[in-house]
């Protein structure tokens, strides 16, 4: 070992930095956190059940998170300059642009129009097939659409259209209420969307890792509703 030589260190901040309070070793990076405070630990806790609590007296789920974390920040578990740098900007502006292009397909028709034609295009199919143009067009509109948003606009189409085709009606729904949580090749669903930024992925990573288990999701889901509901 030779002055001016250089060492790559793994390991928590604290460890690093203590190395570097001696005489023998500079630290050249900057933490990137103060390391966790496990004093603050319970209160942090008792603002998150808090918040979760509340969501069970009717209050939406968002503004009872949102109370747990503003008065985690009153009570001192972080700075509001920490919560400011701790918000995926970019997760926000994705979903905030597909909730109006979800409400602008709902309300134009746009996506009814869609499922209508399929539909059409499927009815005189095997059964089978019938049952996974449902499942693709959950799948679909679950994409750029909340999954509440693509079952109440399926499911009463799926309903009507069930008795005409020699078909449950019940596995129809259940089917439509399956698939609208099949969101796996994009980061368009909430869920997708907060890992994106601190994992480093992007769109193309979402189709290769989701592609297949999209696929394997409907053709399950369509073959055990068809064998429960069809045969």
């Amino acid at each position: 070992m030779n002055p001016g030589d250089t060492f790559v260190v793994f390991g928590p901040w604290e460890m690093i930095n203590h190395i570097g309070q001696g005489p023998e070793f500079v630290v050249s990076s900057t933490p990137k956190d103060k390391g966790v405070d496990s004093a603050k630990g319970p209160f942090a806790l008792l603002c998150l059940a808090g918040g979760i609590a509340l969501t069970f007296t009717g209050i939406p789920i968002s503004l009872g998170l949102l109370t747990g974390a503003i008065v985690m920040i009153l009570g001192r578990v972080l700075t509001i300059d920490e919560a400011y740098r701790a918000i995926d900007w970019r997760t926000v502006f994705l979903l905030a642009g597909l909730i109006p292009l979800g409400i602008a397909m709902d309300q134009t028709g746009t996506a009814a129009f869609l499922a209508d034609g399929m539909m059409s295009l499927l009815a005189t199919t095997h059964p089978f097939l019938i049952l996974l143009g449902i499942a693709v067009l959950a799948t679909f509109f679950s994409l750029f659409m909340s999954n509440v948003a693509a079952t109440v606009l399926l499911v009463p189409l799926a309903i009507i259209i069930g008795p005409s085709v020699g078909l449950d009606p019940r596995g129809l729904a259940l089917l439509v209420a399956v698939c609208a949580s099949n969101s796996f090749i994009l980061p368009t669903h909430q869920v997708n969307a907060f890992l994106m930024t601190p994992g480093g992925y992007r769109s193309a990573d979402y189709l290769r890792a989701g592609g297949g288990m999209t696929i394997l999701f409907l053709f399950i889901s369509t073959g055990l509703v068809y064998i429960l509901f069809a045969l």
